[in-house]
């Protein structure tokens, strides 16, 4: 059991902010950029019936005895589904109509209802264009009963699809830029599907469908919420920072914006004159805490950027998160949580938030991946091996340029990756044919309070080589955004945290006090290894039952942009309640 327990919050208190990722994101699924008109061909190549796809279709309903020949069924199909309706499971289409005698599915308009609102809440995070224009295929006012029930069970086939393969090829398809490619349903989702529609038990079917996570319902309701606020949204334009007892004429705008956020009452809002007064300050405070900045109540650019999102924008990026529930289990009683841009660290044993501290994570260019590991052990007094990829963009341009370098920052040069390697002099080092691009040498740091990992390390085994560690320069968690290291997660509060793992371990404060100040390497295991989950959450819901938002550091939440631009298309598709 850890122990070191400093406080008892209930992990039902903290959500939000504090959702886990899943424990797989292996993917090696292909994907293809397409555009929402391509979506449509190339989904189609998919189910090419010819001796060279590379697809193959899953199990599929066998025709019973009173099944229809299946190819009256695929006439039937093509004469009812107009032709610049393009379907992406016609065969399994003709499969199931023929079992079901050409009769419509969704008769239970309790059933149709429900897969229409997953579709459009689908379709309004943008990530994948074709649920979009499946909406569109089933909004054309011409179609026959029949022609609209074949589009919706091709779209739930689709639905299927993406549910049978999200929880491991989330990290790809609901943080790229690019439409994953639609293939066969399982075998066993096309059963659960066939046997509803048999049984006429699709709408319990549907419910099945929804995403699991508790914060789905506080979440869908945000979203929601936004979507009911249609009237034209006030806009602050100012082009400089504005500081609380100053005036500008954009200060109407603010108050607009102020109360619809419920922050002002509508008598505040009503006040006349430019002056950014003390009221509209406090407004401003929380606001700034709703979207993880800086409550100091001065409107810079990120906090004048968030006021000018409309509701809208704020509906898609709720709706891309509430997708991402799909990859985040919510019943893991003992892990350590990470929200990469809410630049959090969450402790939980048997639910109960022992430890919470700030982080740094990677910068956009080096990016903390998103995964799930344990900690196996923690190293007390780590050394550092300098990363290739830092040791050529970070280290060497500046030891080259001053050997001295080195040497001011504790790092070693050796001529090999063996234990036996042999000290390079960084003097003796030809400068002018050794460069960054073709450094050979291993760098290394030895332990100690200015070594950059700081005097604990926390080890995961993962193939990005990523773990959590200290840092001798702690004044940089005082920074809002903290995305500035090369991929790892430095801990604000590693120390408490090697205090309770280590405890678990057997080591009072008195042993690892002697341990740190010995200044030798200690390599100490857990005896049960710790859950570790790297998410990314812009937005959540908290237990306060307050929206929150968070800047998307990594430009994951781009596909909601797609979202927006469809809204007219989705928005009737949505259950309003």
């Amino acid at each position: 059991m850890v122990t070191g327990v400093k406080k008892v919050v209930p992990i039902s208190a903290m959500i939000g902010a504090l959702l886990l990722t899943p424990v797989s994101w292996a993917s090696t699924a292909p994907v293809t950029h397409l555009t929402e008109a391509d979506a449509k061909v190339e989904n189609l190549k998919v189910f090419s019936e010819s001796p060279e796809s590379t697809e193959t279709q899953a199990a599929e309903p066998v025709a019973g005895v009173n099944a229809l020949p299946l190819s009256d069924v695929a006439d039937s199909i093509r004469r009812e589904v107009p032709a610049a309706t393009p379907l992406l499971y016609t065969d399994t289409l003709t499969n199931i109509y023929a079992e079901h005698q050409l009769k419509p599915l969704w008769t239970d308009e309790k059933a149709r209802l429900s897969l229409e609102n997953q579709l459009a809440e689908a379709a309004l995070a943008g990530f994948q264009p074709q649920f979009t224009a499946w909406l569109n295929a089933l909004a054309q006012p011409d179609l026959s009963p029949l022609a609209r029930d074949m589009i919706l069970t091709d779209a739930a086939l689709g639905y299927l699809y993406y549910l049978d393969n999200v929880s491991t090829k989330g990290d790809k398809w609901l943080y790229g830029a690019r439409p994953f490619t639609f293939a066969a349903v399982s075998a066993p989702s096309l059963a659960r599907l066939n046997t509803a529609a048999h049984n006429g038990t699709l709408a319990a079917f549907t419910d099945t469908l929804l995403p699991a996570n508790k914060m789905y319902q506080p979440m869908r309701k945000a979203m929601l919420a936004e979507l009911a606020d249609t009237a034209p949204w006030p806009e602050m334009v100012i082009n400089r920072t504005l500081r609380p007892g100053e005036s500008h004429e954009s200060v109407g705008a603010l108050r607009e914006i102020l109360h619809r956020f419920n922050l002002i009452s509508a008598n505040d809002m009503m006040s006349a004159g430019a002056a950014y007064d003390k009221t509209l300050v406090a407004a401003v405070k929380q606001f700034q805490l709703q979207h993880g900045l800086e409550a100091d109540g001065v409107i810079g650019k990120q906090t004048r950027e968030w006021l000018n999102k409309t509701p809208q924008m704020r509906a898609a990026i709720m709706a891309v998160n509430i997708q991402r529930l799909r990859i985040t289990p919510d019943s893991q009683p003992t892990a350590i949580l990470v929200n990469i841009p809410d630049f959090s660290l969450y402790f939980y044993v048997d639910n109960n938030l022992i430890l919470e501290s700030r982080t740094i994570v990677g910068r956009a260019e080096r990016k903390t991946p998103i995964m799930s590991s344990a900690l196996n052990n923690v190293v007390i007094n780590p050394p550092w091996t300098v990363p290739p990829t830092m040791s050529r963009q970070d280290v060497v341009p500046r030891g080259r340029a001053d050997p001295s370098y080195f040497s001011s920052r504790g790092y070693t040069i050796y001529n090999g990756w063996s234990n036996n390697a042999s000290v390079v002099d960084p003097y003796s080092i030809d400068w002018s044919v050794i460069t960054p691009s073709n450094f050979p040498y291993r760098i290394t740091q030895a332990p100690g309070p200015s070594n950059s990992l700081g005097r604990y390390k926390f080890n995961m085994p993962n193939s990005e080589a990523i773990y959590l560690h200290d840092t001798p320069n702690h004044s940089l968690f005082n920074k809002n955004m903290r995305a500035i290291s090369s991929g790892c997660v430095r801990v604000n509060k590693a120390k408490d945290l090697a205090a309770i793992l280590l405890g678990d371990a057997g080591w009072n404060e008195t042993r690892v006090d002697g341990a740190l100040k010995a200044g030798s390497t200690r390599y100490v295991s857990i005896p049960n290894r710790i859950p570790v989950y790297l998410y990314y959450q812009t937005a959540w819901v908290n237990a306060e039952n307050i929206p929150q938002y968070r800047a998307d550091i990594y430009r994951y939440d781009d596909s909601s942009l797609k979202g927006i631009d469809k809204l007219t298309d989705i928005t009737p598709f949505l259950i309003k309640s």
